[in-house]
């Protein structure tokens, strides 16, 4: 079983990420070689940060209860 702190992380570094993108402007990113919006990048990063603190806070309720 993963470590609910890997959850935390994950959570933070997409957070950090995204503010990231804000702070330096650019149109677009090239992520594997492929270049993309910049809100296509957002949006990616948005949704595994999301996911990242639902399962973070699914586990920690399994935990207490």
């Amino acid at each position: 079983m993963r470590s609910n702190t890997w959850n935390l992380v994950w959570t933070l570094i997409g957070a950090v990420i995204i503010m990231m993108t804000f702070v330096n402007t650019s149109d677009s990113k090239i992520v594997f070689g492929i270049e993309i919006d910049i809100w296509v990048y957002r949006g990616l990063w948005g949704l595994i940060t999301v996911a990242s603190f639902v399962s973070y806070l699914k586990r920690k309720k399994e935990e207490a209860g």
